[in-house]
């Protein structure tokens, strides 16, 4: 009788966001006993991906989240390692406005747990100035044209 008091006292939002809360705790103790048990990468991403967490006040699924972030990446989707390092960025700005749990599961979620940030950068620095010399030439062979003296 107590509980039923209890339960009746709590709004929709509230049972609606407890419900979230459960989701979290079983995303998050799932995740855990899998690295326990020494569970792959890819079997840690397909469990965080499923996961639950708590952004903006909102509970949001993990996978949905970082397709959202990856989608963002426009302004150098041209190149790839850019475009990684760009997503990897994102995705730690948003880890560190949640809690520890769920910044772990976003990070295996969105494949970047065991990624180092300095190593992505220099990746993507790289890539982009080959792309530059495969467009544009090293520029040292050739000729400067005066396009003014025509």
């Amino acid at each position: 009788m107590e509980d039923e008091n209890m339960q009746s006292l709590l709004t929709k939002d509230d049972r609606e966001w407890l419900h979230g809360l459960g989701l979290n705790l079983s995303s998050w103790r799932e995740l855990t006993c899998a690295k326990f048990r020494g569970a792959t990468s890819g079997e840690l991403m397909s469990i965080a991906r499923r996961g639950c967490i708590y952004r903006e006040g909102a509970w949001v699924n993990a996978c949905d989240l970082a397709e959202k972030v990856s989608k963002s990446i426009t302004w150098n989707a041209q190149v790839f390692e850019a475009w990684n390092y760009g997503f990897a960025c994102k995705i730690h700005a948003i880890c560190t406005t949640l809690s520890s749990f769920d910044a772990d599961i976003l990070l295996t979620a969105s494949g970047f747990d065991k990624q180092d940030l300095g190593e992505l950068s220099r990746a993507s620095s790289e890539a982009v100035a080959a792309a530059y010399r495969d467009l544009y030439g090293d520029g040292e062979d050739e000729e400067e044209e005066d396009y003014y003296d025509e």
